[in-house]
This record gives structure tokens, C-alpha cells and sequence, in this order.
């Protein structure tokens, strides 16, 4: 069930741009489009059990907020691919109808949806390789500096073209809202991390050595939504990954992780996050 509709404001000033400009076709056909790609991605996640909070209309396309059930590894890379495949047998349909700038822009838009910076499909594929291999949050981390670097990269372009062709404006809404977008994803990641361990099935667990000197910001980049982790230092107990996201959301240090280890059992005994060790 869908709770609500946003609107980003820089999504008004591209749409204001493209009808200043006399291109207030082309925002209606990337709105056509963007709404066949991001609804069919959402008809799919549904499938799979996911049911959609809010859509953002954006200047990089509409996008969807889901709830409940956390897909698999191999299900989340499978439908972030969803969204361009159908903008793609969107292009080819259209080409069929001998639609052919339509068709184009079609296929441009799934292209887009592919490239590998965040909040694009394709950062987020990326971002599942990267995080199941390092850590969620240290690919969130790599990933948010090249994004919001690729959002300065195109407001320069934006402004420094504008000058000399002044529809080279339309880029400095989507740059705007790259950097924006990805000032933010690294709290929506952590965020989406945090619940997605809330989720109670069975996980692979890992056990990770570590000195003990580590913050919790250190100790939390190890964690993957894909695995149950646990932190042990030489002669001592271990720690839960629940328990080192709460000493990170509540600005615990190192000292509190490891005191906490060496009073309770390391494995946290519900899906509180060890709330009562505030005590």
C-alpha cells in the first residue's frame, strides 16, 4: 500500500527549467518513462514481499521507499536490474511503433539507472558487491564521496556551460540533487543496515579478530546485512554486531563495547539491541 508521494524540490526547478526552456514535452516523456521503469521495479518488489512506504519524484528519476521483508543478496542484484530491463523493452516497443525519440530516451533513461554512483540502481548493486565484501558502511562510505564528487562535477559543468549554451542549466538541478542525495544516503544505508538485523532468520556467521582499540564506527564497517557478526580480542569475550551499532548510535566509545562484553553474554538475547545495557 503506498503511504504517501514526495516531491523534491529540485524535481520542480528541472520541471520549471525544461517548460522555460520550451522542452515541456520531453519532461513529460521522461516522466512517462521513469514512471513505467520505477513502477514495474515496484510491481516486482512487491512480488517478492516488499510493500512500497513513499515515491520521490526526483531530477534523477521517481524512486521508491519500501518496508518489511529484506530480500537475499541475490534477490536485491536481480531487482535493481529490473527497472533498466523494462525501460529497455520499453525502447524496443516504441521503436517498434517507430516512436524513435522516444524509443531514445527510453533507453537512455535505463542506461542512466545503471551508472555505478549512488543513488543510482547501479551505486546500489555496487553497493550489495561492495558490502558483502568489506562492509556495508565502507562501501557506503566509497561510494558517497564518489557520487557527491560526480554532483560537483556536473553543477560545474551546469554552471560554466550555461554560459555559452543555456540549456546546459538543466544539469545543475541533477547535480544539485546528487550531492544532496548522497550527504544523506549514508544515514538511510546505516538506517536500512540497523533494521535489516532485525529481521529473525538464520544468518551465516562470521567471526572477526579485532584489537579492541577500535571505535564502534571502526567495528560497525566490518557489518553486512547478509551475515551475523561478532568482534572477539584475545582473551576476552565478544561483542554483537547489535551491540556495536548501539554504542554507535548512542556515542558509546571502545571502553563501553568491551565492558559490556566482559559483564553479559556477547550474543544479545532479543531484537532490542541490548537496550537494557544502558543501564
Amino acid at each position: 500500500m503506498i503511504k504517501q508521494i514526495k516531491i523534491h524540490p529540485l524535481f520542480l526547478l528541472l520541471g520549471v527549467a525544461l517548460f522555460i526552456f520550451g522542452k515541456a514535452t520531453l519532461f513529460w516523456d521522461m516522466l512517462f518513462c521513469w514512471a513505467v521503469q520505477e513502477g514495474g521495479y515496484a510491481f516486482f518488489c512487491m512480488r517478492k514481499g516488499l510493500n512500497v512506504r513513499w515515491w520521490l519524484f526526483t531530477p534523477l528519476g521517481i524512486r521508491v521507499d519500501f518496508m518489511n521483508k529484506i530480500p537475499s543478496f541475490e534477490e536485491k542484484i536481480m531487482l535493481h536490474f529490473i527497472g533498466s530491463g523494462i525501460g529497455i523493452l520499453l525502447s524496443i516497443i516504441l521503436f517498434a511503433l517507430e516512436q524513435r525519440s522516444f524509443a531514445l530516451l527510453s533507453f537512455l533513461l535505463a542506461g542512466v539507472r545503471l551508472f555505478p554512483v549512488l543513488p543510482l540502481e547501479g551505486g546500489r548493486v555496487w553497493l550489495e558487491i561492495l558490502g558483502r565484501w568489506k562492509g556495508t558502511l565502507r562501501a557506503a562510505g566509497w561510494l558517497t564521496k564518489v557520487g557527491s564528487g560526480v554532483g560537483y562535477g556536473i553543477c560545474t559543468f551546469g554552471v560554466i556551460f550555461s554560459i555559452l549554451f543555456p540549456h546546459a542549466f538543466l544539469f545543475l538541478p541533477i547535480g544539485l540533487y546528487m550531492i544532496y542525495a548522497n550527504k544523506h544516503e549514508f544515514l538511510q544505508i546505516a538506517r536500512n543496515l540497523y533494521f535489516s538485523m532485525l529481521e529473525r532468520e538464520e544468518k551465516p556467521l562470521r567471526e572477526v579478530i579485532v584489537s579492541g582499540n577500535e571505535t564502534p564506527l571502526e567495528l560497525a564497517l566490518y557489518l553486512n546485512p547478509y551475515e551475523d557478526t561478532f568482534f572477539f580480542q584475545k582473551n576476552e569475550n565478544g561483542v554483537s554486531q547489535e551491540r556495536v551499532m548501539l554504542a554507535l548510535f548512542w556515542g558509546k566509545d571502545n571502553r563501553w563495547v568491551w565492558k559490556v562484553a566482559n559483564k553479559k553474554e556477547y550474543r544479545a538475547k532479543n531484537y532490542c539491541f541490548g537496550y537494557d545495557d544502558m543501564e
